[in-house]
């Protein structure tokens, strides 16, 4: 069964924690898997977005990659 977007949004947390980082790409492969789905509609991907938004993380969507990233200055220059 599908996981939920709030699931996804605390795993993806979880996810960050668990390496250190404060800013992690995933293939679209592995994004799947943590999503715990075979299909990805672009309304489960907007939803995503705008609940990792309110958690303040940053999800984007690339051709080969999923970028996710603490929404904060975690890293000023």
């Amino acid at each position: 069964m599908a996981k939920s977007v709030d699931s996804v949004v605390s795993d993806l947390r979880e996810l960050l924690n668990k390496s250190g980082k404060d800013a992690a790409t995933l293939t679209w492969k592995k994004f799947y898997v943590v999503a715990g789905r075979e299909r990805i509609k672009d309304a489960f991907m907007e939803d995503l977005a705008k609940q990792a938004k309110a958690a303040s993380l940053f999800v984007s969507y690339g051709n080969a990659v999923v970028l996710v990233a603490k929404d904060y200055d975690f890293s000023p220059v």
